[in-house]
C-alpha cells in the first residue's frame, strides 16, 4: 500500500518468531530500518535488468489483475485484456506508465542499495550461477551445508515450483536473461534509454541497453508532446507544461505560445524549485533530495508537518515519498519529482561480486526481510 509514512506495524512480523523469511517492497523509511536494527534483521535486495523487470512487471499484471492487490493505477495503464504475443504491443497506457511510474518502483531497489542497509543480488547471477550466488550470500549471513544449498536450487527450477502450487503456476512464467530485447518495442528501449531518470538508473545499477540502440542517432519519442520538448531546465529535465491542482505552486503553462525570454524565465523558476531547499542542512548531499518546492508545501501545510516533523531528519524518505507519489494524487508533473530520483543515484553505485556487501552486515540470524524486492516476479 502506498501510505508508507505511517507508523510501521511490527506486530504481524513479531508473531512469526525468532527465524522468518518475509517479503515486502517498502522503501527504507526510518520505523523499519529502526525495527530490523532492533532484531538484528538481514535484510536483501534483488535487482535484475530493467527491461527484463519491465516485461515481467507486464505479464504479471496481465496474469493477476483482480487475483491479488495491485496498485490500481498501474493496473488502469498495463492491463490489456487482448491476447498477447511473446512481443509487448505499444500503447498509450503502457508508454505512460513507462513514462511516469515504472522508474519509482525501480527506485524501491536503490534506495535499499543506496543507503547500504542491504545485502545486493543479482537476478542474472543467481541465473547463470545459482548455486555459486546462493552461497556467496549465505556465507556472509550464516554458512549453510553445500548439500542444503544444492537441494534449494533444486527446488526452485520453474518446472518444479510450478508444479507445487498448482493453480497459481502461472506466477512461474519463465525467467531468463535478456528477454527485453525482442519483448520490448523499440519506441519503449528508446524511452528507456533517453528519459531520466533512467539512464542513470541503469548505470547506477551496473545494467545498459543494447550499443546499437544507445548509439544509433534516436528518434523523437512520439509520446513526448513537442511543446514540452522546447522548454528543457537548466538540469536537462523535461519542464512540466501543466499542474492540476490550485493548492500547488506551481503556474500552468503554455510554452507553445510563450516568447523565448518567457521560456527562459518559466525554466528558471523550475530550476529554482527543483534546487536543494535553502534551510536544508544537508543542501543536497544527502539522498532522498528535499527540493525547494517540497519545502515549500511542508512549510503551507500543517497536515504535513504534523505527519512528518523532522523533515530533513529522520522523516526524509517518508516524506520524500509522499513528495514522488502521493501529493495531490500525482498532481506534481515529472519535472519536479525527476530530480528527487536522481538524487538517489548521484554516488558510486554498488559493487557486486556476486553479491553486495553492506558496509555493516548484522551480527546475527533472527529474520530476513526481503525489503524493496523483486518488483518483478
Amino acid at each position: 500500500m502506498p501510505e508508507f509514512w505511517r507508523d510501521f506495524d511490527s506486530e504481524q512480523f513479531d508473531k512469526l518468531g525468532p527465524r522468518w523469511i518475509a517479503h515486502q517492497h517498502l522503501p527504507p523509511y526510518q520505523a523499519f530500518v529502526d525495527w530490523t536494527r532492533e532484531r538484528n534483521i538481514v535484510l536483501a535486495t534483488t535487482v535484475r535488468h530493467p527491461g527484463d523487470t519491465l516485461v515481467s512487471l507486464d505479464y504479471y499484471v496481465q496474469n493477476f489483475a483482480g487475483k491479488t492487490y495491485i496498485d490500481p493505477q498501474t493496473v488502469k495503464l498495463l492491463l490489456n485484456k487482448e491476447t498477447r504475443s511473446s512481443r509487448i504491443e505499444v500503447s498509450d497506457g503502457f508508454e505512460a506508465y513507462v513514462r511516469t511510474k515504472f522508474f519509482k518502483a525501480l527506485n524501491f531497489s536503490i534506495a535499499w542499495l543506496q543507503r547500504d542497509l542491504s545485502y545486493g543480488i543479482r537476478y542474472e547471477d543467481l541465473w547463470y550461477s545459482p548455486l555459486e550466488t546462493l552461497q556467496a550470500l549465505t556465507d556472509e549471513i550464516r554458512p549453510v551445508p553445500q548439500p542444503v544449498l544444492k537441494n534449494a536450487v533444486a527446488k526452485s527450477r520453474i518446472e518444479q515450483m510450478r508444479s507445487n502450487v498448482g493453480e497459481d503456476r502461472d506466477f512461474f512464467r519463465g525467467g531468463g536473461v535478456g528477454g527485453w530485447r525482442s519483448s520490448l518495442p523499440r519506441s519503449i528501449i528508446e524511452l528507456l534509454d533517453q528519459s531520466p531518470p533512467y539512464p542513470a538508473q541503469l548505470r547506477w545499477l551496473g545494467y545498459d541497453l543494447d550499443p546499437e540502440i544507445a548509439d544509433c542517432e534516436t528518434q523523437s519519442i512520439k509520446s513526448l508532446n513537442s511543446k514540452e520538448q522546447q522548454a528543457v531546465s537548466s538540469t536537462g529535465l523535461t519542464a512540466a507544461p501543466q499542474m492540476h491542482s490550485p493548492r500547488l505552486l506551481v503556474m500552468a503553462q503554455d510554452y507553445g505560445k510563450a516568447s523565448p525570454a518567457a521560456v527562459h524565465s518559466i525554466q528558471d523558476h523550475h530550476s529554482r524549485l527543483n534546487a536543494p531547499a535553502s534551510d536544508d542542512p544537508h543542501a543536497g548531499r544527502l539522498p532522498p533530495l528535499i527540493t525547494n518546492l517540497g519545502a515549500r508545501l511542508y512549510r503551507s501545510r500543517p497536515d504535513l508537518q504534523q505527519a512528518f516533523p523532522d523533515l530533513y531528519g529522520r522523516d526524509r524518505v517518508a516524506f520524500s515519498h509522499w513528495f514522488t507519489e502521493i501529493a495531490d494524487e500525482g498532481a506534481l508533473a515529472n519535472a519536479f519529482i525527476i530530480p528527487v530520483y536522481q538524487s538517489w543515484v548521484q554516488n558510486r553505485g554498488p559493487t557486486f561480486s556476486p553479491v553486495h556487501l553492506p558496509c555493516q552486515p548484522p551480527s546475527s540470524l533472527e529474520g530476513t526481510a526481503m525489503a524493496g524486492t523483486e518488483i518483478c516476479r
